[in-house]
């Protein structure tokens, strides 16, 4: 594929970095916290024959400002930013994915503006109508990273995930897209992002009328499956796929690509556990 052309979009007074990349419809996909438009276009580019992908560095995070205070990482706010990226592009109407922080500014996006929704794909939900099991763990995160740096968190997260299955070299190359932050914007977003909580109840999913695809995986307590579920259950169209971990993308890396193409092209509900 060739290598995307990088645009600077205005939002909110800040600067959003975008990269669009393939043709079809117009796909667009907010990375997870700590994510960056990197990682998001290496995992979907095999999706770049039928879709055209847009990426971006969400606030705060890789090429886009950075961002210091918590009160610019309130969702509604990065919800409003997929909507500039694809005004920018003079888009009305997408597919609207991301994973994790990213399905939550997704989700969010879809509540607000559902006409602009084609289809919503979300990956590992992390915030709905209740608080992130995994808050403690992530603000501790943030807290190491204030006192021992980006690389020294990075490692130690790429070594811990050996206990989850992960291969180290896996997690390790995952991790290392954190070098391409501003650490103080990291630590911000580590420590606003985990009290998100979106809607005092999933009415607002229950309500949607597009196409709703969830992939997610189990063993992961900052994106837990038992959400995903009560996301698919409340959803009128829900479609949802699961794996058994994260790991299984670790040795089987186009599986994530494979399988949200499976759902982007089928409605209805899959019949996997």
């Amino acid at each position: 594929m060739a290598k995307a052309k990088p645009i600077k979009i205005a939002s909110d007074g800040l600067k959003l970095h975008v990269e669009v990349s393939g043709t079809g419809p117009p796909l667009i996909f907010a990375h997870s916290l700590g994510g960056c438009h990197h990682q998001a276009a290496r995992a979907l580019e095999p999706l770049a024959d039928a879709y055209q992908l847009i990426v971006f560095d969400q606030r705060g995070h890789c090429q886009s400002t950075p961002v210091t205070d918590a009160a610019r990482y309130e969702p509604q706010r990065m919800a409003a930013d997929i909507a500039a990226v694809l005004d920018a592009l003079g888009i009305e109407r997408a597919i609207v994915g991301g994973e994790s922080m990213g399905a939550a500014t997704a989700l969010l996006f879809a509540v607000t503006q559902p006409k602009r929704v084609a289809k919503l794909l979300l990956v590992a939900p992390t915030a709905g109508d209740e608080a992130n099991p995994g808050r403690d763990m992530i603000v501790a995160l943030a807290d190491f990273t204030a006192e021992y740096g980006l690389a020294a968190a990075a490692s130690a997260v790429a070594l811990a995930s050996m206990s989850r299955g992960i291969p180290r070299d896996a997690a390790a190359m995952v991790t290392s897209f954190w070098l391409h932050h501003r650490p103080e914007s990291f630590v911000a977003a580590n420590r606003a992002v985990p009290d998100w909580v979106l809607f005092p109840d999933l009415t607002p999913v229950a309500n949607l009328k597009m196409p709703i695809a969830i992939l997610a995986w189990g063993g992961d307590p900052s994106r837990p499956l038992p959400l995903a579920r009560r996301l698919a259950d409340a959803a009128r169209h829900g479609r949802m796929e699961t794996v058994e971990s994260l790991g299984e993308f670790a040795t089987d890396p186009t599986m994530y690509a494979r399988l949200l193409r499976l759902m982007l092209q089928e409605n209805g509900r899959s019949s996997r556990p």
